[in-house]
């Protein structure tokens, strides 16, 4: 028997969670997909599609004319099914045109659809489901004469039989009056392809009192199958539908899921459509005693030695499932060394299922975990669309054993986003957003449960704190994330603003030097700062009697916040100071890669979180200090640089010297979440670790658009179209004062470029580094989906690979900035490429676009040049004429070397045409030039499709 308990929403929301397939269909809207293993098994095998959009659209109704098609599918197959047709209108509203006309002529030819007594079929009505089971009962053979599917009384009739038969499994709300949709028309044609098909003996019509009687020879008998294809869905002699009109498709029931769950697996054609698992006979969503499983499954006998399975894996105890037993699933051992009893409690999904033949129970418990999406990337021509996670710890310790580099395929999230997860077979098996709520904090009970207002959130197993249980705090204001069953499995503060954190240098109380009390900090933007402090805070922090080095034992990451007349308010934070050894390979950062390991156990791979390694996400803040000792300085004299996120991080590494280091580095950080940094800081010596990359926003600047210079009561700046980070951003201040390459001293640019390192003052950009990955190339010659040919002419091309993620922006010469893709890549010789790369690929593309009525300049004209000539060079200078050019236009010119057939490309100047002339000799300082005539090299200045070589 099958009892289900009383959480009908809550198990639903559960289920849909944790379904498995593999290999089948996926459609847009699959988590509003309720009966997934009908729609994957009966969308594969081509009787019922999707759309073309990608989605199924399982609510919308089913009308009478697409149940036909379903019918002809199943019957015929979708193939020749397709080629039906009508010689003549079957019924007055279905000329020979419609689109159903074929499969309704079908239909009504072999008696299993009946038209109105009007003459009419109604193809665009809805069809309710005792309509719809009809027409399965009578392609399974069931004669509707004989059954008594006719009269006023005739649904009565059909519904008996056909949930006597199971067509129905699986839906227990079914109203027959109520309009199927297209996924119940799935669930309904999924159960007559498991269903015995009928036939009959000998029936006869007789003439009684001129109406027509049916008299059968006997009633409807099961056919037997004693072909080859009995046991293709069932192997009991008797002929299921599928066994007769889908031969290539084929059922194994004996199967399990990744859950341990028992599954059918369903091939089609050789293929595996998909391992779903069966519903099962008893479901909780809390912990449950053995008893109560005994009794909810209705068994008269008990089992002994019940396998139960915890996330997939089997315990080492078995479950006694006996009557009165009151031992529960979590107090079973899960392992013995060491000793752990079974993870399970509120949240946990318990299903018990019984073999009623062998009275085999099977109690399988599935927990639901939390994370943030680490990265989303798209799909590409190789590849799905997939995220990655970063598991929120459990205030219990338990890990899901989620991988970093576990991916899992699907669209719709966004980075950082909460979401629950179920994880089995060491891979994510489910994804789904979490639901929220919000308000102010008005109870805590430790271990058990929060109040929001007068809303009371029982914890699941698997609960985090943002920060930390301890760090809840009455009439705060909190977002507690929900697990399907409405659970708390996450909270965090609404609001928390990382400007407010700091590294505390030093501190000094009023009866010193500084006669106040003060803090020297650095920010979280890695600056330095002396604050006056509310109070003497000198015996509140440990150490603080001299400046402390950061990763010292007594190091603090502290909360700053002003208070109405000035001072500051410093709060402690769990500052976390490990010990980094000086030993070769025993610290590891990498930009974009989430584990920062913090031992040489780390960097092999192994190891505990929290003591070999911690994560980091796209939120955390990197505040890194370098000194180098080699040319005599300490960790006093470092110098700060702060990145957002880890894909911005530097990579911190050894030298690879063979040596240990002479200073190793300090590190002190905060994890709000007990899991994912929220602020690292860390000492770096130069001379014993290399330090590399850290993008801290990529920036780029379309010169075209830059502003006058703007002065305000506080700055001299330009403003630019800007991409900052991957977004547009318009009005992006650059004071005028910033000396950097491709900058003039008047402050304003003379190309496109970009830039990274970033820092700031009240909104304005006071300091830009170079970006070492990046270039700018004039042309594009091929382009697909995955690379691009920067470069246009014979030697002076370059083939890239574009990253999955890659971020493609196009720029017109008003300096306006869109966003789009690979594929919007044009051919040309004239437009000009700036890009980065990120481990060899482009992960960022800047196109600037010219156009038939425009050149390469900001005055307006179309650029014809004619030809380059008089190309010279002497030491540092390089002459050359530009012929057609006109007045006030900027050209573009680039210089390259190219020797062995390999073309480097050594920079971009400008020249603006001359006044009252058609050509123009400019003077550009291009520094010192090696010769290298003698290796067969030579030098090209390019501009416009025009080139010239020369020799130095």
């Amino acid at each position: 028997m099958k009892k289900f308990l009383s959480l009908v929403l809550a198990l639903v929301m559960t289920m849909s969670l944790v379904t498995v397939s593999a290999g089948a269909k996926d459609f847009s809207d699959d988590d509003s997909i309720t009966y997934q293993e009908a729609v994957d098994v009966i969308s594969e095998i081509g009787v019922v599609d999707g759309y073309t959009g990608g989605d199924f659209k399982p609510t919308d109704v089913l009308t009478r004319g697409a149940a036909a098609k379903i019918i002809c599918n199943l019957i015929l197959g979708p193939t020749t099914a397709s080629a039906l047709s009508a010689s003549s209108a079957p019924f007055k509203d279905v000329p020979v045109s419609n689109t159903f006309a074929g499969y309704i002529t079908y239909c009504a030819q072999e008696k299993i659809i009946n038209g109105y007594s009007d003459g009419t079929f109604r193809p665009t009505a809805t069809l309710s489901g005792n309509a719809f089971m009809k027409m399965l009962l009578g392609a399974l053979g069931y004669d509707g004469d004989v059954e008594g599917y006719t009269g006023p009384n005739w649904s009565v009739a059909v519904i008996k039989q056909a949930a006597g038969i199971g067509l129905d499994d699986g839906n227990d709300e079914f109203v027959g009056s109520k309009a199927v949709t297209r996924e119940e028309a799935a669930l309904y044609a999924f159960n007559m392809l498991q269903a015995t098909m009928v036939e009959y003996d000998a029936k006869t019509s007789v003439d009684i009192n001129g109406a027509t009687v049916t008299i059968a020879g006997d009633k409807a008998k099961e056919i037997e199958n004693t072909s080859r294809t009995d046991g293709y869905i069932d192997d009991d002699n008797k002929m299921q539908f599928a066994e007769r009109y889908f031969t290539d498709l084929r059922l194994t029931t004996d199967t399990t899921d990744d859950f341990g769950r028992p599954a059918n697996t369903w091939r089609f054609k050789g293929v595996e459509v998909g391992t779903f698992a069966k519903t099962a006979d008893a479901t909780y969503t809390a912990d449950v005693k053995l008893g109560q499983i005994y009794s909810d499954l209705g068994m008269s006998d008990k089992d002994e030695a019940a396998p139960v399975f915890v996330d997939g894996v089997e315990a080492s105890e078995s479950a006694k499932v006996s009557k009165g037993n009151d031992l529960k699933v979590s107090e079973l051992k899960f392992t013995n060394s060491p000793a752990a009893n079974c993870n399970v409690g509120n949240g946990t999904l318990v299903e018990a299922y019984l073999d009623e033949d062998t009275n085999d129970v099977t109690i399988v418990a599935i927990n639901t975990y939390v994370a943030e999406v680490n990265k989303v990337v798209a799909e590409t021509n190789s590849k799905d669309a997939y995220i990655t996670l970063s598991e929120l710890a459990a205030e219990n310790g338990a890990t899901s054993g989620l991988r970093a580099n576990d991916e899992f395929e699907t669209t719709g999230f966004e980075n950082d986003q909460i979401v629950l997860f179920t994880y089995a077979n060491n891979e994510i098996q489910s994804v789904k957003a979490a639901e929220s709520a919000e308000g102010t904090l008005t109870r805590k009970v430790s271990g058990k449960s929060i109040n929001l207002g007068e809303t009371k959130y029982d914890f699941s197993k698997m609960y985090s704190v943002d920060g930390g249980e301890s760090s809840l705090g009455i009439d705060s204001e909190y977002v507690v994330y929900l697990d399907a069953n409405g659970y708390a499995i996450y909270v965090e503060e609404t609001e928390y603003n990382i400007a407010d954190y700091a590294y505390l240098r030093a501190l000094q109380g009023s009866s010193v030097a500084f006669a106040s009390d003060k803090a020297a900090l650095i920010t979280y933007d890695g600056k330095m700062k002396t604050v006056d402090t509310k109070e003497d805070y000198t015996n509140d922090f440990a150490g603080y009697g001299s400046e402390l080095q950061i990763g010292n034992a007594n190091s603090e990451i502290v909360l700053v916040k002003e208070t109405s007349n000035g001072e500051y308010r410093l709060k402690d934070l769990d500052t976390k100071n490990p010990s980094i050894a000086k030993a070769e390979d025993s610290f590891e950062l990498r930009n974009g890669v989430a584990r920062i390991n913090l031992t040489a156990t780390g960097v092999a791979g192994n190891g505990t979180q929290g003591t070999d390694y911690i994560y980091a996400d796209s939120k955390t803040v990197f505040v890194v200090g370098t000194y180098d000792s080699g040319v005599g300085e300490d960790w006093k004299d470092a110098t700060y640089r702060a990145y957002t996120g880890i894909n911005n991080a530097p990579t911190i590494v050894d030298d690879n010297d063979s040596s240990a280091a002479t200073n190793a580095i300090g590190m002190s950080y905060y994890c709000r979440n007990n899991g994912v940094a929220t602020i690292v800081y860390l000492s770096v010596d130069e001379a014993d670790y290399k330090v590399t990359g850290g993008n801290n926003d990529v920036i780029f600047f379309a010169f075209e658009s830059g502003s006058k210079k703007i002065e305000d009561s506080d700055n001299e700046y330009y403003t630019y179209n800007a991409v900052v980070d991957g977004k547009i951003v318009e009005g992006v201040k650059v004071d005028a004062s910033v000396k950097i390459n491709n900058r003039t001293s008047n402050g304003s640019f003379s190309s496109n470029v970009v830039f990274t390192g970033a820092d700031y003052d009240d909104g304005v950009i006071t300091g830009l580094d170079s970006l070492s990955n990046s270039g700018t190339v004039t042309g594009i010659n091929k382009v697909n989906n995955e690379n691009v040919v920067l470069g246009y002419g014979s030697g002076s091309e370059s083939t890239y690979v574009v990253a999955d993620d890659a971020k493609i922006f196009f720029i017109d010469d008003d300096g306006t900035i869109t966003e789009g893709a690979v594929s919007n890549i044009r051919r040309s010789d004239e437009d000009v490429v700036t890009y980065v790369l990120e481990d060899g690929q482009i992960s960022y593309l800047f196109v600037q676009q010219y156009f038939e009525d425009n050149d390469q300049s900001s005055s307006g004209g179309r650029q014809e040049l004619t030809s380059i000539t008089g190309a010279t060079y002497a030491n540092p200078n390089l002459t050359l004429t530009l012929n057609g050019t006109n007045a006030g236009q900027n050209y573009k010119v680039t210089l390259k070397m190219i020797v062995a057939g390999v073309t480097t490309e050594l920079g971009t100047y400008t020249v603006t045409g001359a006044t009252g002339a058609t050509s123009t000799t400019a003077v550009l300082s291009v520094g010192t030039l090696a010769s290298i005539a003698a290796s067969g090299g030579i030098y090209m200045v390019s501009c416009g499709g025009q080139n010239a070589t020369f020799t130095a």
